[in-house]
């Protein structure tokens, strides 16, 4: 069975059925959830080029260029991911992957790497260690996921239906039963093809991806790509609005790094408009500063 009859199948068994079968833990979801989870998938045309497909916390852009589709992370699971895909071939009319990049190793941007098979991934050295590690104990993983989609469920129950709140919960749910299902089926990850330790330049004719190393910050893998011809510039989850930073205070010894990483993106200020961060958020480039001035602040010289 090829890769989308696979994930056809992954797609019933999460969504339309119980995951009985498909898991130890009994959900069921009836035909009005499954048409809540269509009504959720969101598709924002940023350009001509440019497509930001987004499920609740999940999200994954496509950037067409003269050489193929590239994509910035993959999402959580494969389940979700071959809908994003559907989404971008329904809007691009072409299915010429050529790289997928992922912003770091964190499951939720690298579930769906595997739905793109043809497409070289691309990532820091330090992704495919982080995404190796993550894996070693699937049995593990399954009681983790199952806790929290058990979690999400008691939510549902208290969260008033048709409000914003019992969305964002139930999208929440659906991501972490996909990925559930990933761990039970031994669906693996695939791991980047490509690495690189410090930068990475891809020139694709007339889209070119710059990426540089963020240091350790809020993974081991941080990175951000600047996209020169489309003016933005994505940041994964260094931060978030207002330039909230997303940095784990166990990595305050990477200042030099975040130094030269922050030198990096001021010298590219000037021809940014959009930043997009981890989680399908168009941020402004007021957004960027702020997140540099916070850095400075906050960890500079410590």
């Amino acid at each position: 069975m090829n890769i989308r009859g696979l994930l056809t199948i992954s797609l019933l068994c999460v969504i339309l059925s119980s995951i009985s079968g498909c898991g130890s833990k009994q959900i069921s979801l009836n035909k009005s959830d499954y048409q809540k989870v269509d009504s959720l998938l969101k598709v924002q045309q940023i350009n001509d080029r440019t497509l930001l497909v987004s499920f609740g916390y999940d999200a994954v852009t496509a950037i067409k260029t003269e050489q193929g589709i590239v994509l910035i992370d993959a999402g959580i699971s494969t389940a979700l991911t071959a809908r994003y895909r559907k989404q971008i071939e329904k809007v691009f009319g072409q299915d010429d992957y050529e790289y997928v990049i992922n912003t770091h190793g964190h499951h939720d941007h690298t579930g769906g790497n595997s739905v793109f098979s043809q497409a070289k991934v691309v990532g820091h050295e330090n992704c495919g260690k982080e995404l190796s590690e993550r894996w070693t104990d699937p049995e593990n993983s399954m009681m983790s996921l199952s806790k929290i989609i058990g979690d999400y469920e008691q939510e549902l129950e208290q969260a008033v239906p048709k409000s914003s709140e019992w969305d964002d919960i139930f999208t929440q749910k659906i991501r972490y039963m996909g990925a559930y299902f990933d761990v039970k089926n031994n669906i693996s990850v695939k791991l980047p093809d490509i690495t690189f330790s410090d930068s990475l330049n891809l020139d694709l004719g007339d889209t070119t991806f710059e990426m540089f190393y963020f240091g350790k910050s809020h993974s081991d893998s941080d990175i951000v790509i600047y996209v020169p011809e489309m003016r933005m510039i994505f940041t994964g989850d260094l931060f978030s609005k207002y330039g909230r930073t997303g940095i784990s205070d166990s990595s305050a010894t990477e200042q030099v790094k975040w130094m030269q990483a922050i030198s990096w993106m001021e010298n590219r200020m000037g021809n940014i408009e959009q930043v997009i961060d981890g989680h399908g958020h168009i941020l402004s480039k007021n957004d960027l500063k702020d997140f540099i001035s916070n850095v400075l602040i906050n960890y500079q010289g410590k």
